[in-house]
């Protein structure tokens, strides 16, 4: 009687075991699948790929503009958390973090700093420029310069946690706010497209080449590397495709039942070169 006790105990665990992998596994791959994708369309970080933001079509220039200013605002002061919290910055923010380390000077100098080499980048390389592609970069680094005086420093793990969390939901909200305008490419997404249509690369593949170069340099350099860097790298991407999805999805049902035949939001089509 034992014996079969232990038999039956024993068959249950198995089977217990095969039912909980078999919804475990399909739900890990899901999870990676569109994990993967994400950062294929919208990259690592706060330098997501701006032309997989749905646009809005917003009449003035003057408006456009609002928008882009008040991305970039949004995107430094969520870099700004996420930095302070110090459980790893994101991809670019690594490399900042890594330049104040070596020279001093401070993470709105080495912001600007490292604008300034991507605009010149984007000169030589004869890159796409739009609007956006100036005033929003300019505005995440004008914010450094007071963003790391008004924020007070998370003094314990709670904090901390919830510094990164609130971080990366408004990095997302700066991103899909300051891209939505649609008047130029992030300083990014300008020198990757001209590498790609100049080398025949896929756009995708050289902007991942690109943001893993710019990390493994922050890296050498000390910066902010941590868990939380590859959490933002994933994590990112889920924010911003969900906040992505949503606020199209309302702005297109809103233009359907008020009866307007002119799409307010749509996403980027891509024209990817094939060779």
């Amino acid at each position: 009687m034992e014996k079969l006790s232990t038999l039956l105990v024993r068959r249950y665990r198995i089977t217990h075991l095969k039912l909980l992998m078999g919804s475990t596994i399909p739900m890990l791959r899901r999870f990676f699948t569109r994990s993967y994708h994400n950062i294929l369309n919208f990259g690592l970080g706060r330098r997501i790929n701006f032309n997989a933001i749905q646009k809005v079509n917003v009449t003035t220039t003057s408006a456009r503009l609002l928008l882009n200013v008040s991305g970039g605002v949004m995107i430094s002061i969520g870099a700004t958390l996420v930095i302070l919290a110090e459980l790893g910055a994101t991809t670019t923010d690594v490399l900042l973090t890594g330049i104040k380390e070596q020279t001093g000077v401070s993470i709105a100098g080495a912001s600007f700093g490292f604008l300034a080499i991507l605009f010149v980048i984007m000169a030589i390389t004869r890159a796409e420029i739009g609007l956006g592609t100036v005033v929003i970069p300019l505005s995440v680094s004008t914010t450094f310069t007071f963003s790391f005086l008004i924020i007070p420093d998370p003094h314990n793990l709670s904090a901390q946690l919830l510094y990164f969390a609130l971080g990366l939901v408004v990095i997302a909200t700066g991103v899909g706010i300051g891209a939505s305008a649609g008047i130029g490419m992030g300083a990014y997404e300008s020198i990757c497209h001209r590498i790609s249509d100049i080398r025949g690369w896929h756009p995708q593949l050289v902007r991942l080449i690109w943001e893993l170069a710019v990390l493994v340099a922050g890296i050498s350099l000390g910066g902010a590397f941590g868990v939380g860097t590859i959490i933002a790298a994933i994590a990112t991407g889920w924010i911003l495709q969900y906040m992505n999805s949503a606020i199209g999805d309302y702005l297109l049902g809103r233009r359907i039942r008020t009866k307007c035949q002119t799409p307010l939001a749509r996403g980027h089509e891509y024209d990817y070169p094939t060779n």
